[in-house]
């Protein structure tokens, strides 16, 4: 289904109002000329099946900005996404949070090559795409733990999702992850790794995304203490034999 700028803009700015998050007439540009280059590189990089318009605005744009209303806006903070995919939630975050740091980590370099375009096409600063694997990445001492917020969507179960995200936090920094109408299933399993990696579940939300039929709830995770360094496994293994 093709659709105008217009017509783009104008559901766009029904389901951001829904939400009660502010925006800016520059911010509606951005989302439009990421949706046109996302329709274009999809065509060549097959990141999504979500490309009809509709969709796009609710499963990925609506439900990124969603957390926005469970942020602490004070002073600028340092954010990471893991599994980032076509940019979601952390690219659609960084336009909306523009004093703010982004890194957005993908083990597929198709991805990634996409997003750097992007980032050069929209003119962003205080935002990149990086290539690896949350295993390897981790481990590097410029990234492990000096992230403020990391956020995820649909890259694990929680058990596993956590080994990858905790060791990038801060101490006292926050994990923001999506889950599905499984979710407490998922915490009761997860149990053993908030443990082990000294966090624990500060939240569970049902987030209510405008026009998104589907249960979608966000888990906030917090970081009590630092992880132990050998925290995360390598790769592949917190997967095959969760914590």
């Amino acid at each position: 289904m093709e659709i105008s700028k217009q017509e783009f803009i104008a559901e766009l700015k029904i389901g951001i109002e829904a939400l009660n998050v502010s925006y800016s007439s520059e911010q509606l540009e951005q989302l439009w000329e990421y949706y046109l280059f996302f329709l274009e590189e999809n065509k060549k990089y097959n990141m999504s099946t979500i490309t009809e318009p509709e969709e796009v605005i609710k499963k990925h744009y609506l439900d990124s900005l969603v957390i926005l209303n469970h942020v602490d806006f004070e002073g600028r903070k340092r954010w990471l996404d893991i599994g980032t995919g076509a940019g979601f939630p952390g690219m659609v975050l960084k336009l909306f949070l523009p004093g703010d740091s982004f890194y957005l980590l993908d083990s597929s370099a198709k991805k990634v090559n996409f997003l750097n375009q992007l980032i050069y096409k929209l003119g962003l600063k205080g935002i990149d795409a990086t290539h690896g694997r949350a295993e390897d990445v981790a481990k590097l001492e410029e990234w492990r733990g000096s992230f403020d917020y990391v956020c995820s969507r649909a890259v694990a179960s929680l058990n596993v999702l956590l080994e990858y995200a905790v060791p990038f936090l801060k101490i006292g920094g926050e994990a923001y992850l999506y889950k599905g109408p499984e979710y407490e299933e998922e915490i009761r399993g997860a149990e053993s790794a908030l443990k082990t990696l000294d966090a624990e579940i500060k939240e569970s939300i049902k987030l209510d995304v405008p026009g998104l039929e589907a249960e979608r709830y966000l888990i906030i995770v917090t970081k009590n203490d630092s992880t132990e360094n050998k925290y995360p496994r390598r790769a592949g293994i917190p997967k095959k034999r969760p914590l």
